[in-house]
């Protein structure tokens, strides 16, 4: 969070240096002939993160750090200004690549995308309706693992112990010995030793191709042979099984409304960049930089 605050702190401190020219009303930092008014401060804090909002929220004292380091950067901005650093041409590009991204931004903010509409309810079920394969959960099982690690490049008596070393965990598994105490004492995979070897849920196309098909051979409560993969042998138990399903058109009609609304955007990019062409048309030559 305070790599993230630190981040924030440097956005705005580019604003603050742009935005110190409104009417003296409410003034909250001065730096020379400049002046942040409270109502600049305020929309600064609006354009925050939500994270960032929340750490405001609860440290207001913070917001004393913000005005600072706007009157900080204001004053280098001031003494590069009085140097004639804003006339450099190489500073003179940067600023100009600024401006013209916020431009970007606010041309389509206020001219092309508030005319895209997600679509309406029947437009979002027909959508479902036609696109019912691209909404299914698929099969997914809950299991945990053990593994005996064995060494790269292991000599075949070195792959003999790990795998007499699985297999005499296995047994004591079948035996009835707590299957998550066996994965914390002996399991080398540290992401989940200490969890009992669990892997939580997972679906086919997560997991190395060998564990993967014994794992979805098993039923809930089988334990799997040693299973080599390149870590070494695994021993897998299954806990729990999710078959497919098709997902409800409530479940996922907000993730729609979103899809279209995203489509239909660089549908109304794409056209304004058309129609902007034709009056401004664009050259490039890829072949001066490749």
């Amino acid at each position: 969070m305070r790599k993230f605050l630190i981040v924030f702190l440097m956005i705005f401190f580019l604003a603050g240096t742009i935005w110190a020219t409104g009417p003296k009303e409410e003034i909250v930092a001065e730096v020379g002939p400049y002046h942040l008014t409270k109502k600049e401060f305020e929309e600064m804090i609006a354009q925050a993160p939500p994270q960032i909002k929340l750490l405001l929220l609860r440290q207001p004292k913070l917001k004393e750090n913000l005005l600072r380091r706007w009157s900080e950067i204001t004053l280098l901005s001031l003494a590069a200004r009085e140097e004639g650093l804003d006339k450099d041409p190489a500073v003179k590009i940067r600023i100009q690549q600024v401006v013209d991204k916020i431009l970007a931004q606010e041309y389509l903010a206020r001219k092309v995308l508030p005319q895209v509409k997600a679509g309406s309810e029947k437009e979002i079920q027909d959508f479902y309706n036609a696109h019912k394969q691209d909404y299914v959960e698929p099969e997914a099982i809950h299991a945990r693992h053990i593994l005996i690690e064995v060494p790269q490049k292991a000599t075949k008596e070195q792959e003999r112990a790990a795998l007499k070393k699985a297999e005499e965990i296995r047994q004591r598994a079948l035996k009835g010995e707590d299957f998550a105490s066996l994965a914390r004492k002996y399991s080398a995979d540290i992401g989940t030793k200490d969890r009992g070897g669990d892997l939580g849920f997972f679906t086919r196309g997560q997991m190395i191709e060998e564990f993967e098909k014994a794992a979805f051979a098993l039923k809930p409560g089988e334990i799997s042979k040693p299973i080599r993969t390149p870590f070494g042998y695994h021993i897998i138990k299954v806990e729990e099984k999710r078959p497919a399903r098709q997902k409800s058109f409530q479940e996922v009609k907000d993730q729609i409304k979103e899809e279209l609304l995203q489509k239909r955007q660089e549908e109304a990019l794409a056209a304004a960049l058309k129609e902007l062409e034709k009056k401004h048309p664009i050259k490039i030559y890829p072949e001066k930089v490749l």
